[in-house]
């Protein structure tokens, strides 16, 4: 890998928290995850427009109310913001992937490229998917259908 490749390939985990060990990596990234999930719950139960199923077909109905909230910026009427939201929807995808596949976990890794950095992800058979936040997924190009967490979800865990 040239010099330059290797600095491209740093920067993202430079952004990670630090932690002075996988289990307090762990222990943080997981009461993320629980808390993430909880306002996500929250959320869901003062309004009809998605209904938090954990089915692979959820993860359009989500998204559609992703947008449906970018829209209307309404997401301060649901006590919340964007990143916040967008936090809750990785962690609702990571969630359906490991409700759906028997095989597949939650992980927590130390990052290749940034030793004492630590991320979130699931994992089913050979692919591991690090994932804490769809950041500003709504600029998201190529997504004229809005459903692009469940092509994502489809592309690297395929039909249950």
């Amino acid at each position: 890998m040239s010099k330059q490749g290797l600095e491209a390939a740093k920067q993202p985990g430079e952004a990670l928290p630090s932690f002075t060990s996988l289990e307090n990596a762990a222990s943080f990234y997981f009461a993320f995850r629980d808390d993430h999930l909880l306002i996500l719950t929250r959320i869901t139960a003062e309004q009809n427009d998605f209904t938090a199923d954990f089915s692979p077909g959820s993860l359009k109905q989500i998204e559609a109310w992703y947008f449906k909230l970018c829209e209307s910026n309404s997401f301060e009427g649901h006590k919340t913001n964007r990143a916040t939201f967008e936090r809750c929807l990785a962690m609702y995808f990571c969630e359906v992937v490991v409700r759906t596949f028997p095989n597949a976990t939650w992980v927590v890794e130390e990052s290749v490229f940034s030793p004492g950095k630590y991320e979130l992800g699931v994992r089913k058979g050979l692919c591991t998917y690090m994932l804490t936040r769809f950041t500003d997924h709504y600029k998201e190009s190529n997504n004229k259908r809005r459903q692009s967490i469940y092509r994502l979800f489809n592309k690297y865990f395929g039909q249950p």
